[in-house]
């Protein structure tokens, strides 16, 4: 008789519960922390040659070594040796690493503040004398990254 008098009142309790059952069993989502960055506009005044460097190998020197076997045959062994094996034409004449130009961007912000800013870092599409860029400077670093930008 009490299943005939809970009516929707009991069902809807019911549901809540394992609503809420099911909810505290599910993972907490991911803590996502803001990223503390300053970003400033500017126009790049001068972008100047200063270096370069090498990029780092792939591995290209090749070398191999390989052990012989040996034989028995009636009076005694026979055979045997050992061998090593090198790209001669990879040492005597071996290829020329690639480098990678760095240059000093001298960039003049917008906001007026502070005078030129200094940075030195890789070429990039975009990155030339005139161009407007984004400063970021993330988490307080002293030199900021440069990013073309259009909102100058």
């Amino acid at each position: 008789m009490n299943a005939a008098r809970s009516g929707p009142g009991t069902l809807c309790a019911a549901l809540l519960t394992l609503l809420l059952a099911a909810c505290q069993s599910m993972p907490p989502g991911p803590e996502v922390s803001p990223l503390n960055v300053t970003i400033r506009l500017g126009r790049i005044g001068a972008k100047t040659l200063v270096g370069q460097v090498d990029m780092p190998d792939n591995g290209a020197v090749s070398t191999a070594a390989g052990v012989g076997g040996g034989a028995w045959s009636g009076g005694g062994w026979s055979g045997g040796g050992v061998g090593f094996s090198v790209d001669l034409n990879s040492l005597l004449r071996p290829r020329p690493r690639p480098r990678m130009d760095l240059f000093q961007y001298t960039v003049a912000p917008l906001d007026g503040g502070g005078g030129n800013v200094i940075v030195n870092g890789p070429a990039a599409p975009g990155l030339e004398p005139g161009a407007c860029v984004r400063m970021i400077y993330p988490d307080g670093a002293p030199e900021p990254l440069l990013v073309p930008s259009r909102e100058c």
